[in-house]
């Protein structure tokens, strides 16, 4: 029994490893058709594209296509509360501020657009949560919250406020 069970898997690993097995190889249903790209030498290894030509150079994890990084010393956050989300972006026109934030269970983040002068933007952030003792689904999720600015953003501060 021993030997029929080791004959078996052995059969079957080398069915596996012959069914992409190269031409003339035991198993192999033909010769291989190497497939290549104008951008990769190896043959038989997947296309790879250059990365867009906006994005070099920038970071790109978490930053949604189109929208542009803040400096961290054009955001004043002093005025939030720790947890609270800090983390902005904009469109490229500069007109819309991108509140990145996770939400989930019972807490809820919202913002608005508070005053506007040529020197900053005040962004109110309300971040709402269960109240103690109340049982809250267990999911976060990340969320994008739009702000639109009456003029684009250019060099003003952009300050953090609980509101």
């Amino acid at each position: 029994m021993r030997t029929l069970l080791g004959t078996g898997l052995l059969l079957l690993t080398l069915t596996a490893c012959g069914a992409a097995g190269t031409a003339g190889a035991p198993g192999s249903t033909g010769p291989e058709t190497p497939t290549t790209s104008a951008s990769s030498s190896v043959p038989g290894s997947p296309t790879v594209a250059p990365p867009p030509s906006q994005t070099v150079g920038r970071p790109t994890q978490g930053i949604a296509p189109g929208d542009d990084v803040i400096a961290e010393s054009q955001i004043d956050a002093r005025g939030l509360p720790e947890g609270y989300p800090r983390s902005l972006t904009r469109s490229l026109d500069g007109k819309t501020l991108i509140l990145q934030a996770e939400e989930g269970g019972c807490r809820h983040v919202s913002a608005h657009v508070g005053d506007q002068t040529p020197q900053q933007v005040v962004v109110l952030v309300a971040v709402s949560a269960a109240k103690k003792g109340q049982m809250c689904p267990d999911y976060i999720k990340e969320i994008t919250l739009p702000l639109t600015l009456a003029e684009p953003l250019g060099t003003r501060t952009v300050v953090l406020r609980q509101g």
